[in-house]
């Protein structure tokens, strides 16, 4: 190998780990931001819906238009009981009463139907695609730590390297002590 070729091929393995990381911090960032606004993925808590959605699974959940909801489909609701908690359980049938449309709801690991009829009009949305243990990594990634871990760290090795390669590549007589020329003595 060339004088100076191992140096140049760790920074470039260095500089492809650092644009990896880049683009994990983007990624992360931009999941942040859509579960802020527009939330496309919804964490589940709970087993009701095992085997089909478990604990800790995400859920990509589209609109539903109410005229459009059909028995069999898996549906997202406020909890009658916390309205600001969502319900993930199955459509079991449909029920007309005084002209309105209602979802007679059930988890498929309980035992019994939900005990309330839900309006068409509460139906948020349907389940499209499940997503299995992607909670566990919404919920890290809404916290403090994972923030620091999955955006805020990434962006500051990547300062550090951009900083790093500056100082190690700029030319001249005085490189300094970090420079490569200790790694191109190999």
């Amino acid at each position: 190998m060339r004088k100076g070729g191992l140096g140049r091929a760790l920074s470039r393995l260095l500089g492809t780990a650092v644009m990896a990381m880049l683009v994990f911090a983007l990624a992360s960032n931009f999941l942040i931001i859509a579960q802020a606004t527009i939330s496309p993925l919804s964490p589940v808590k709970g087993n009701s819906m095992y085997p089909h959605i478990k604990d800790g699974d995400a859920v990509l959940v589209t609109p539903k238009a109410d005229k459009d909801v059909q028995v069999g489909e898996v549906v997202v609701f406020p909890d009658p009981e916390e309205l600001e908690q969502s319900v993930v359980h199955r459509v079991v049938a449909l029920e007309e009463e005084k002209g309105a449309v209602y979802a007679v709801t059930k988890g498929d690991n309980n035992p019994e139907e939900d005990p309330f009829a839900v309006p068409l009009s509460h139906i948020t949305g349907e389940v499209r695609v499940v997503i299995p243990k992607g909670g566990i990594f919404i919920d890290y990634l809404r916290s403090p730590a994972g923030y620091l871990a999955c955006v805020i760290t990434p962006l500051l090795v990547l300062a550090l390297y951009m900083l790093a390669r500056y100082y190690l590549e700029r030319s001249g007589p005085r490189r300094g002590w970090l420079s490569l020329e200790i790694i191109s003595q190999t």
